[in-house]
């Protein structure tokens, strides 16, 4: 941030020539972020930076960059970040609904980012209602259904499940109360065989994952190695699903994050995992709670 601060105040003082990095990346700490600094000096400043159409890449670029070099994107990045124009309370998703710019200091597609609802148990019927708008469901606050997503909400909360930032999840989650979710395939069941084995200088672990799963009535079962239980049932999986859904090879995990609920239960302790995954083209998050992992 000191980086950026010192670039903007260099050219209230009259320098002509900032230099920054994409994302701030570099091989010292302390570079200028050029995806917060262009927008400030554009939007906020008046100079001429990027074309207009440049400048609604911006957030697309970031991404793009933050892919190249396998890192995971900075969601709470200034501007181009995803909850860079995130809103929760029920009242303030209102508000936004009616004027966003009382809450936001621009508009979001100036810079090639979008408005995002966060959905918690603390979520009132609007933020519930722009969700359905933003996935292309037909919902309105006198239906039943909307009582029912946000009673699923706060027992799931309960559990340990958080839906801030799975939003795939909670696109099933509405689907499914509205009658609308597809069944894909069905878990029939799955065993996994796991052995360390002994390696030139450390162990190593092999794990053997047979799944059966039943797909437009078909049961199919498959059996697939990985250097661990969760891998070798990703292949299994995908094997299984693959001739069906084509569309699966193109699918990879970018990150994933474990909490432990319960700390006190400790190896009993229930689990919640956070799992991003892309196409190469979007990205979708879906969560899962379980003392198994």
């Amino acid at each position: 941030g000191t980086a950026v601060a010192n670039a903007l105040a260099g050219v209230i003082e009259g320098v002509r020539m900032v230099q920054g990095t994409m994302n701030g990346y570099g091989e010292r700490c302390g570079n200028a972020n050029l995806c917060t600094l262009i927008p400030n000096l554009q939007l906020k400043m008046g100079y001429d930076c990027l074309t207009e159409n440049q400048l609604t890449k911006l957030s697309q670029t970031s991404r793009l960059i933050s892919e190249i070099v396998n890192l995971a994107p900075d969601d709470h990045a200034p501007f181009v970040g995803r909850s860079a124009f995130a809103h929760k309370g029920g009242i303030h998703v209102s508000a936004v609904q009616k004027n966003p710019l009382t809450y936001e200091h621009i508009k979001p597609e100036q810079i090639g980012n979008e408005r995002r609802i966060v959905i918690s148990d603390q979520s009132g019927l609007s933020n519930v209602l722009s969700k359905a708008k933003t996935f292309g469901l037909e919902l309105n606050k006198e239906d039943i259904a909307c009582r029912e997503i946000l009673g699923r909400i706060k027992t799931l909360e309960h559990e340990g499940y958080q839906f801030e930032a799975a939003e795939a999840s909670f696109e099933l989650l509405m689907r499914q109360a509205l009658g609308q979710r597809k069944t894909m395939f069905e878990l029939k069941g799955f065993q996994v065989h796991c052995d360390m084995l002994k390696g030139d200088e450390i162990p190593y672990t092999n794990a053997l994952a047979t799944i059966k799963v039943t797909v437009n009535g078909e049961d199919k079962l498959e059996v697939a190695e990985g250097n661990g239980p969760v891998a070798a049932l990703d292949l299994a999986l995908r094997k299984a699903l693959v001739n069906f859904y084509p569309e699966i090879a193109e699918f990879h995990l970018t990150d994933y994050k474990v909490r432990i609920l319960d700390g006190g239960s400790g190896t009993s302790s229930k689990t919640r995992v956070l799992v991003e995954s892309s196409n190469g083209k979007k990205r979708w998050t879906t969560v899962g709670v379980s003392p198994n992992i």
